[in-house]
């Protein structure tokens, strides 16, 4: 019984240290077209054309993803700094913001296929 809650209380005392460096993003700061300026795929740094990939999040809590030939189309909730995106097939994507400073964002991207990126996007 000692071993499972001394498990118990690291798990919990490793997970709260997570949130510390969490940035603060509000619905009104996301709300926008986000064109991804910089993309990166396992290490490797990706070639993004203008207009490639781009994120539009609208005030309705509708949102579009367009990447490269391909597009989702949904609806999305805030959810701390991680923008929770359901589309119509149904794939959950997750844009969690690591940094956010004006128009300028740093945006971890993973979704329910397993696909995983890292972004710079400047917002429109």
């Amino acid at each position: 019984m000692g071993f499972m809650l001394l498990c118990a209380t690291m798990f919990l005392s490793l997970s709260s240290c997570s949130d510390d460096d969490e940035v603060l993003v509000t619905t009104e700061q996301i709300i926008g077209t986000w064109d991804v300026i910089w993309a990166e795929q396992d290490g490797e740094s990706l070639d993004v054309p203008e207009g490639y990939i781009y994120i539009n999040l609208n005030e309705d809590g509708s949102y579009r993803t367009t990447m490269f030939d391909d597009y989702y189309i949904g609806t999305y909730k805030l959810e701390g700094n991680t923008v929770v995106g359901t589309t119509k097939d149904p794939i959950t994507e997750y844009y969690k913001f690591t940094s956010l400073d004006g128009n300028n964002a740093s945006i971890d991207y993973s979704n329910s296929v397993g696909d995983r990126y890292k972004f710079k996007a400047v917002k429109r």
